[in-house]
C-alpha cells in the first residue's frame, strides 16, 4: 500500500515540505499547536474544524514536563530532507523498481489536491502496473490521513481481496 507517494515526486511538494520540516517554531499552548498544524497542513486537509485541528495537534505534539506542547518529530529531519540530492538516474531507477509490483497486489492512494504525487504520475503508475488499485481520495492533499471513509473503504476492500 502506498499513501500519496510514487516513483516520481513533484518538486513543488518537495519544496513545500523542505520549507517547514524541522523549521516550525516552538509553540506555547495547545491552541498554538492546533493553529500551527492548521497553517502547515490546512491546504491538505481543508475540511477540518477546530476540534479536529486540536485532535491533530495532540497526535503531532507531546506535552513537555512543563505541559507545553513539543513537536513529536526529530528536529533534525528537515536537515536530512534538505541535504539529500537526487542522484542522476534516480527517477528512472524508481520507475524500474515500481514496475516490479506488476505481479504483486498493490493499492495506491492519492490525495486529490496532492502537490507531491501529481495526477500525471498517478496515471502513469496505473499504466505501468495495470493491476494497481488506484484510488484518489477526495478533498485531501499530501497525504490522506487514512481515516477518511474513502480511504478506509479502499483499504478494507483491498485487504479483503487478499484473503480470497
Amino acid at each position: 500500500m502506498l499513501n500519496d507517494i510514487g516513483p516520481e515526486i513533484d518538486p513543488t511538494g518537495v519544496a513545500r515540505i523542505q520549507s517547514y520540516a524541522g523549521r516550525l517554531p516552538p509553540v506555547q499552548s495547545w491552541d498554538d499547536a492546533a493553529a500551527q498544524m492548521k497553517m502547515t497542513f490546512g491546504a491538505a486537509i481543508p475540511d477540518y474544524d477546530e476540534r479536529q485541528w486540536h485532535a491533530f495537534a495532540r497526535q503531532s505534539f507531546d506535552a513537555g514536563a512543563d505541559g507545553v506542547p513539543r513537536l513529536a518529530a526529530d528536529p533534525k529531519i528537515g536537515d536530512a530532507i534538505r541535504s539529500i540530492p537526487a542522484p542522476p538516474g534516480a527517477v528512472q531507477a524508481m520507475w524500474l523498481a515500481f514496475g516490479q509490483l506488476r505481479n504483486i497486489p498493490s493499492l495506491a492512494l492519492r490525495g486529490a489536491h496532492s502537490d507531491l504525487l501529481s495526477a500525471a504520475t498517478f496515471e502513469r503508475m496505473r499504466s505501468e502496473v495495470p493491476g494497481l488499485v488506484a484510488v484518489t481520495v477526495s478533498n485531501r492533499g499530501h497525504a490522506p490521513l487514512l481515516d477518511e471513509p474513502q480511504s478506509l473503504h479502499a483499504i478494507d476492500t483491498f485487504l479483503a481481496g487478499l484473503r480470497e
